[in-house]
């Protein structure tokens, strides 16, 4: 049995006994576990399981609330020790901005479902703009607020939830330190209470303020976010996550309140402190934190092993028989590939048919339960632009002007997909891809994404709106009057489809002009790939310049651009959405036959 000072805490001396060591014992080593499991996520930031999560601000707020966790396991062992100022700040401060903060970063699991679905139904990524350079010089209000406008209407839902998480951390500091330079318990030149005993400072409505936000959280936000996730089932346990760690906070600020205006409380507070009712809430917090991101790595990283080791002993069964059994091309037998846990896996072949075929229940699976459905839509799009580019250039082969507008159109169509499904500061959900494939596409279409994705345009409002298109984020529909400059819809269809490009650029004066044709239309289109350049000025229409109209498309640029992306991308759905998928559909969803097509 663990020896207990008889006096608990009595702001005597420090407690060295067998309880308070223990308490002490047990915060330092589960610190040291806890920093390891941190360290460990950081290094492993770059993962599509912890990407998603915005790494920085989840270990950011799990390392806050462990401050007020040491401090709050430390207080018995220390008997008083610590000044009760040094108390009030760190229930006022610690405790409210790191749950804030973990709200605030949990708070992804809805934004990036809600995106992801609208996504799976427009298979159209959401696009965000390039904020503009700053200009020299301290600039104008009506520059800072044009500024601000930019930056408003850049920033995701996410930002967003951000700004009110840091607004309310704001008015919770402003509110501790009024009560703190008012009452007489914090200092003498308060203007309230009176000076007391340590033990009576601890108590008081000067602290009720400190647990507000956690009690928000657990009963007002943490209730309503789970009614907006009740129907997310993603495989990370996300939503589970989030579960636990709310109904692990239920009981703590009822009891707080009990411990610190009863005295029925009296003879527990001597060992188990008020603040200390808090701390299992706070500790589910982190755990649930740190340990399913890890969970899911382990696993990912467990299967992707088993994976290779699968297809290395496939490939070794293959050199091993006969040389007339199989062709070495893609229409070798995969169907005798097994992995130990996985069991027999699903080709790549049904993968690359459903694609090409009806990617539509594929495209919802994965937007919807792994909530990265930007791959599907990399892989459907780059599949489009290769029919268009053959389909084109086979058209243009034969006349030099013809190939090169072509080409131009190619590269506009290509530009799009990079714009919205790669390039990490204008895709909302970029693809994972190796850094070396990421350079060279950002090489090729890096000027030309500077030039289209910028916000450096007029100042009207309707130019800055970043969600007016999001596969073609610079056409506009509501202003008329606005330049569209032709790109080609990222599409299956047969023939391209013409979608106007609004300018981002500022007007350039010199070439604005006008026409007495009826058209208000200037666009770039191909009917049955016979021409595929045909313009139309409107009539009395003021029209802006085309931000690439002097941009010369890279030598590096042809049909095969996005060759080693898909090869990236495709390897990595095959592996780990596809077999997830297909096994889905087995037990769960859809017509079990029709996904027993699908296997081997």
């Amino acid at each position: 049995m663990v020896y207990a000072n008889p006096g608990g805490f009595n702001f005597g001396a420090t407690n060295l006994d067998g309880y308070g060591v223990s308490l002490l014992a047990f915060i330092v080593v589960y610190t040291v576990i806890l920093y390891a499991a941190c360290i460990y996520l950081w290094f492993q930031r770059h993962h599509p399981i912890v990407k998603m999560r915005k790494v920085g601000l989840m270990l950011l707020s799990v390392l806050v609330i462990h401050v007020f966790c040491f401090m709050d396991f430390s207080v018995y062992t220390m008997n008083g020790r610590w000044p009760c100022n040094v108390e009030f700040w760190s229930m006022s401060l610690y405790l409210p901005i790191g749950i804030g903060l973990w709200q605030a970063q949990n708070q992804q699991l809805i934004i990036v479902s809600r995106e992801q679905t609208e996504m799976s139904k427009s298979h159209r990524p959401v696009f965000k703009p390039l904020l503009p350079p700053r200009g020299r010089g301290m600039g104008t209000p009506s520059y800072w607020f044009w500024r601000l406008k930019i930056w408003y209407r850049s920033i995701s839902s996410q930002g967003k939830y951000e700004g009110f998480v840091l607004f309310g951390i704001i008015v919770q500091f402003t509110v501790s330190m009024v009560i703190y330079n008012i009452s007489r318990k914090f200092s003498s030149y308060g203007i309230v209470e009176h000076h007391t005993t340590p033990g009576l400072c601890r108590r008081g409505w000067e602290w009720a303020p400190s647990v507000v936000w956690q009690f928000l959280w657990n009963y007002l936000f943490g209730p309503y976010l789970l009614w907006k996730i009740r129907m997310i089932h993603d495989i990370y346990h996300w939503r589970l996550q989030t579960i636990i760690a709310i109904v692990a906070g239920l009981p703590g600020t009822p009891l707080w309140f009990a411990a610190v205006t009863t005295d029925k409380f009296a003879s527990v507070n001597k060992y188990w402190l008020p603040s200390m009712w808090l701390a299992p809430g706070m500790l589910a917090m982190e755990i649930v934190t740190v340990a399913f991101p890890i969970y899911q790595i382990l696993k990912h990283k467990r299967a992707a092993r088993e994976i290779r080791q699968a297809l290395a002993n496939f490939d070794q069964k293959r050199l091993e028989s006969s040389h007339d059994s199989f062709a070495l091309g893609s229409s070798v037998a995969t169907d005798s590939i097994t992995s130990k846990n996985k069991g027999k896996m699903y080709p790549m072949k049904t993968l690359d048919e459903c694609l090409a075929g009806n990617p539509e229940s594929l495209q919802i699976y994965s937007s919807c339960q792994e909530l990265n459905g930007e791959n599907i839509i990399f892989l459907t799009q780059v599949l489009a632009f290769r029919l268009a580019c053959q389909k084109a250039f086979n058209t243009a082969c034969s006349c030099r002007t013809d190939f090169r507008r072509a080409r131009n159109a190619m590269f506009r169509k290509a530009l799009v997909i990079f714009v919205t499904v790669v390039h990490t500061d204008t895709a909302s959900y970029p693809i994972n891809i190796e850094s070396p494939i990421y350079n060279r596409l950002q090489y090729i279409f890096g000027p030309a994404t500077a030039l289209v994705a910028s916000c450096k345009t007029s100042r009207r409002t309707s130019s800055l709106s970043p969600t007016t298109s999001s596969a073609t984020p610079w056409d506009d529909p509501i202003l008329p009057d606005l330049t569209p400059v032709g790109i080609i819809s990222p599409s299956n269809d047969q023939d391209f489809v013409s979608i106007p490009l609004r300018s981002l650029g500022k007007p350039n004066l010199g070439q604005r002009y006008k026409s007495h044709n009826e058209s208000n239309e200037n666009i770039i289109h191909a009917t049955g790939f016979g021409e595929l350049i045909e313009s139309h000025i409107s009539n009395n229409a003021t029209i802006e310049y085309d931000p690439l109209g002097n941009v010369e498309v890279p030598a590096e640029f042809d049909g095969d651009v996005f060759d080693a992306a898909y090869q990236s991308v495709r390897y990595m759905v095959w592996s780990e959405t596809w077999q997830r998928y297909c096994a889905w559909r087995l037990k769960f969803g859809g017509d079990a036959g029709e996904a027993v097509g699908y296997a081997l």
